[in-house]
């Protein structure tokens, strides 16, 4: 993955940062953290191969296509783990800037670290309430999360977040999403057992 990571022009170098980002993120929000972790290397390398080569013919991606496809081919024949190997592809950390997709992936990392659950993305209208009934439900509510972002992952529209918990839990999110020096929040409703809330930058 470096070799062919070193043969990028480096004027190219941000836009094979970005297709690794938004593999990893067709991962993430296609398939839950419950079902990755059921996945074997290879089953996981499928799902990002697909993309992969589907990107491959994408003008965004147009500059490197070939060498795209030589990497799936590559990792594929070697059983390498393409998911570790995107991630080392990411915009290097410079200071406490990231991308604000990035900054809100790591957000969400750390909720479902903090709450041990998982996040799910949904449509407002299809969104399952009942989801993890013994433990609490977070959901970002989207039909495409991509498109609350801009080409240079910077976060152009709002993103809705509707949680369920108890009252110990609830805390335990907003203080994670207050803690945020990228996003601030604004409740937009909240009950008994569930709080709605919009994200949006500071």
């Amino acid at each position: 993955m470096r070799s062919i990571h070193t043969k990028i022009k480096p004027e190219f170098e941000p836009l094979l940062s970005d297709l690794a980002l938004h593999a990893l993120l067709h991962l993430r929000t296609n398939h839950s953290a419950k079902s990755i972790s059921r996945k074997t290397r290879g089953e996981i390398n499928d799902i990002l191969s697909a993309w992969l080569n589907k990107s491959a013919n994408s003008k965004k991606y147009k500059p490197f296509k070939k060498k795209i496809r030589s990497l799936v081919t590559h990792a594929r024949s070697q059983s390498l783990d393409m998911e570790a190997m995107l991630g080392n592809l990411l915009t290097p950390l410079r200071g406490d800037e990231l991308p604000h997709l990035d900054s809100f992936l790591l957000l969400i990392n750390m909720i479902e670290k903090e709450l041990n659950t998982t996040v799910l993305v949904s449509s407002p209208e299809k969104v399952d309430l009942n989801f993890n009934p013994k433990g609490c439900l977070l959901c970002v509510l989207s039909n495409d999360l991509n498109a609350h972002f801009d080409n240079r992952n910077r976060l152009v529209s709002d993103i809705s977040m509707l949680f369920r918990g108890t009252h110990g839990e609830k805390s335990a999110f907003i203080r994670s999403v207050y803690s945020s020096s990228i996003f601030e929040h604004k409740v937009e409703f909240e009950d008994g057992d569930f709080v709605r809330i919009s994200l949006s930058l500071r």
